[in-house]
């Protein structure tokens, strides 16, 4: 691809993205209301599920190709953007508050997905090699079945109805069909801008001669997590803190569980020795961004935005420098 054609369509595919994640949380926030479920369980699954398509497509093509270093590095990549910079730049914004739900089952379960990976990592080998085999990642799917029913039955039991009365004047009222057509429209927006943008960076970073697993824990990552990163902020501006939030754990959840998981029962996954910092980076950011949860009392204010995206900068700046060196 030349590369002035890879830069249009990074910009398209950023138009894509806006606009796309502005029509998605309108149209779900709506559905929420009409069906009485609570915005937090319509952010930690449909809007979650919808805006990690992109990562789903790029690390499932990848595991066929067996583009392995892509397919991971996409992942916790993915993940740690998400964790770190979207949650950060979203309080940055606009303060968000966190639902005490998620803070007890959701960022749990997020935490407990690297955890398993490096297990996981640990424990299974083929041919000597450290890798991800489809026992794993049947392992993974199991893993990923459970939270949905936990999740699912949570919802049916109590819906909070609370948070539904408090959202109602927080979005435009419109009709049932025209939030569905604004939900679909926003999430095929959100997908194709994601695609876009992805190719075209990948593009470019390899034009410049990054190394596939820096681009793969860069480039491809951020490319696709560009729909967590515009539908949270957009969430936190519509002042939608269930879907903000929610819509990143349960991405992080989704890309662990469900995203590697296919990809791993698809075709064994060839580990680097570089994944095993990454994923312990992983698991420490998560384990920071609860304690600051807990000690600011759900709570995350532009102190906490401005720690979470220093140390995502910081991380950033050392994968650059490790890759290089």
């Amino acid at each position: 691809m030349n590369i002035w054609l890879a830069f249009i369509i990074l910009l398209v595919g950023f138009v894509f993205l806006v606009k796309g994640a502005d029509f998605f949380v309108d149209g779900a926030s709506n559905i929420a209301k009409y069906f009485k479920i609570s915005t937090l369980v319509i952010g930690l699954t449909v809007v979650a599920f919808g805006t990690s398509l992109p990562e789903a497509a790029v690390s499932i093509t990848s595991a066929i190709q067996n583009v392995d270093d892509v397919s991971l590095g996409n992942v916790i990549g993915s993940n740690l953007f998400n964790l770190l910079l979207i949650l950060g730049v979203s309080a940055l914004v606009f303060p968000v508050s966190v639902s005490k739900q998620i803070v007890k089952r959701d960022l749990p379960y997020s935490i407990l997905g690297p955890i398993l990976l490096i297990g996981m990592i640990y424990f299974f080998h083929e041919s000597n090699n450290q890798a991800l085999i489809r026992l794993e990642g049947i392992i993974l799917l199991l893993f990923f079945s459970l939270y949905m029913f936990i999740t699912m039955r949570g919802a049916l039991k109590q819906p909070n109805l609370e948070t539904y009365e408090q959202d109602e004047s927080s979005t435009i009222a419109m009709s049932k069909s025209k939030a569905w057509v604004l939900t679909l429209i926003g999430l095929v927006g959100i997908v194709l801008g994601g695609i876009m943008v992805t190719n075209g960076a990948k593009t470019i970073a390899l034009y410049f001669g990054m190394s596939e697993w820096l681009v793969g824990l860069t480039v491809v990552s951020l490319g696709t997590s560009l729909p967590e990163l515009v539908t949270s902020v957009v969430a936190a501006v519509k002042k939608e803190n269930d879907i903000a939030v929610g819509n990143v754990v349960g991405s992080n959840i989704f890309n662990i569980f469900l995203v590697l998981g296919i990809s791993a029962a698809i075709s064994p996954i060839s580990l680097t020795s570089q994944v095993i910092f990454d994923i312990i980076f992983l698991i420490i950011g998560s384990i920071a961004l609860m304690g600051l949860i807990i000690f600011r009392k759900g709570k995350l204010g532009r102190i906490e935005g401005s720690l979470l995206t220093l140390m995502y900068i910081g991380y950033f700046i050392y994968i650059f420098m490790r890759d290089f060196r």
